[in-house]
């Protein structure tokens, strides 16, 4: 006889494993204890080797993978410490697993297009909405046919939400503000259309079914964009319409709007952009307020812990700290946020990166006195600002040879119009994507931030090895803090662009590589001022993955790196950070 333990360990709550872990429990068939301790979770069983084997394979087929799964565990153990009492989880959220999708969600199945198909480990059927509960095979199929004859048809609504639209064309609604999102029709192809990592399959057939940012092969005939987001369906409705489109030979189509969390990759941890729902965190310090409504978050104090809500429409109170794109003090909040667990935080940094927010090193010393060290620019906004402060710097002879050498660049920058806020590395990437040709050499490429921003980390993800140009970040020195001098960092792009034309990969990946080299140097120089132990990585601008990554290896090796993996990027984690701030707002 063994005592043997099935751990699961995960850096925050999976309802689903909790749900699991109960439906053992609850099992005639098994004899087992179960229990969780934090955001571990675990069954232990005692018995002969044979029947501990078809455990062990039952647990491997039901557990199914989850973005938040840090590792499985099976261990020998003297002694159980879990018991038989049922593991308390938050709401489930998903509307179908491995078990119920090959019944309902295969063409081939007997109840294939039963969407209120009774499931009976996630017994998913008691959360399909009544409105999709009371579709029929037929009735998706005649959506479908209604995708095939107009080009889009829209799903049933659902509760007051917005309408979800399908579409074969580029949704154009979401104009210039955010990647074109795809939903995969057909798994077993996502290699013939996508470059995607191992990590990146794994997580996008999580339960949590995430969207996660891709690039399409090279040269692909009809993905034209730089980048895009892509999900697997995360409703029984959309899983069906996917394999009846599967069936067409359809491998993946445009989806308007999804409310698949999106995540990405931070310090080789996947860390959502931006939270929603009813969250509740733990708090080992008494926060300044109890209670803040920031945006769409209603966050209140409540004993020991801080409990977040999302509003379906933003309110405002007394002590409204101003919309989250207002935010002012949006780093402070994040560094609050990510020393949530900590006793007493000091000698600390926040590396704080927003497309939205003001872009910030923020610092906190070993009296808990905080200091802003560094603050983004604010670019100008359009290309006749951005030509006239270049030809007003130092730049301006390197760049009157650009002009001679790419007329047609040079007018392609002067035609940019850049949409607020401008203060961050987006616009920036923006710029040096016209200076690198984006807009002359690429005719799907139009002038908007997003698509040639997205063209520069393309490009640098393109780029084999680790050898590149280093360009230039110097440093300017304000009153209070530091900044950066950005004429000065396009003229080191534009030499590069000069001097090796045809290398706009490597000087991409260049860009990226430097910048998160300069990021370092400047917290090493700060380390030595005010000794710093751990540096929090926050802000939406981490959704670029390779600056992400660069940032987090080099980071890495001398500091502790915090993607405060309980919450988010930028969402809940400045509503949270927020109830710390000292000064109340007007």
């Amino acid at each position: 006889m063994k005592n043997i333990r099935f751990e699961f360990d995960c850096q925050r709550e999976v309802p689903f494993y909790g749900h699991l872990c109960n439906q053992y429990l609850l099992n005639d068939q098994y004899d087992v204890t179960i229990g969780q301790t934090g955001n571990r979770y675990f069954i232990e069983a005692k018995g002969e080797q044979p029947e501990l084997e078809q455990l062990a394979d039952a647990i491997a087929e039901d557990f199914l993978i989850s973005s938040w799964l840090i590792k499985p565990n099976i261990s020998l153990i003297e002694a159980p410490i879990g018991n038989h009492k049922l593991l308390q989880h938050t709401p489930l959220l998903q509307e179908y697993c491995q078990h119920c999708q090959p019944q309902f969600g295969d063409n081939q199945a007997g109840y294939f297009g039963q969407l209120d198909y009774v499931c009976p480990c996630c017994q998913a059927e008691k959360r399909v909405n009544k409105q999709h509960k009371a579709i029929d095979l037929k009735a998706v199929k005649l959506l479908v046919d209604s995708l095939e004859t107009q080009g889009y048809v829209d799903l049933p609504a659902v509760d007051g939400k917005q309408i979800v639209q399908l579409s074969y064309k580029p949704n154009n609604a979401i104009g210039n503000s955010e990647r074109q999102k795809l939903v995969i029709c057909n798994p077993n192809n996502l290699n013939a259309h996508f470059v995607v990592t191992e990590q990146q399959v794994l997580a996008l057939s999580s339960i949590e079914k995430p969207l996660i940012c891709s690039r399409a092969i090279d040269n692909h005939p009809r993905l034209t964009d730089p980048l895009y987001s892509l999900c697997f369906a995360n409703s029984r409705l959309l899983l069906v319409i996917c394999e009846l489109l599967r069936q067409r030979g359809v491998d993946w189509i445009y989806i308007s709007r999804t409310d698949n969390p999106q995540l990405a990759l931070v310090d080789a941890l996947w860390v959502p952009l931006k939270e929603t729902g009813h969250k509740t965190y733990h708090s080992d310090k008494t926060p300044l307020h109890d209670d803040v409504h920031l945006g769409q978050y209603d966050v209140h104090w409540v004993k020991d812990h801080i409990e977040v809500s999302t509003l379906s429409s933003p309110q405002s109170t007394d002590i409204e700290l101003a919309s989250v794109q207002e935010l002012h003090e949006a780093a402070t909040c994040a560094l609050h946020a990510a020393n949530l667990g900590v006793k007493k935080a000091k000698n600390c940094a926040v590396l704080y990166l927003s497309d939205t927010n003001k872009s910030r090193i923020v610092t906190m010393d070993s009296k808990q006195k905080l200091e802003l060290f560094f603050e983004f620019p604010t670019l100008p906004d359009n290309g006749y600002d951005i030509v006239h402060q270049i030809d007003s710097s130092p730049q301006k002879n390197l760049f009157d040879k650009f002009k001679q050498q790419h007329p047609e660049d040079y007018l392609a920058l002067l035609e940019l119009k850049l949409t607020a806020p401008t203060n961050n590395i987006q616009s920036l990437w923006a710029i040096a994507a016209i200076l690198l040709g984006a807009a002359t050499t690429n005719e799907n490429i139009t002038l908007n931030k997003v698509q040639l921003s997205d063209f520069i980390i393309a490009s640098a993800m393109r780029h084999k090895g680790s050898n590149a140009p280093r360009v230039d970040f110097p440093l300017t020195r304000g009153e209070a803090f530091r900044s950066l001098n950005w004429c000065k960092t396009l003229g080191s792009i534009i030499s590069f662009r000069l001097a090796e034309d045809g290398n706009i990969e490597k000087l991409a990946f260049g860009m990226h590589d430097s910048l998160a080299d300069f990021i370092c140097n400047w917290i090493e120089h700060l380390d030595q001022n005010i000794s710093i132990k751990s540096v929090a990585l926050a802000g939406s601008s981490f959704n670029n993955e390779l600056l992400g990554k660069r940032i987090s290896l080099r980071l890495g090796k001398n500091f502790t790196l915090n993607p405060n993996q309980q919450m988010d990027l930028e969402g809940v984690n400045i509503a949270v950070g927020s109830l710390f701030l000292k000064q109340r707002r007007h």
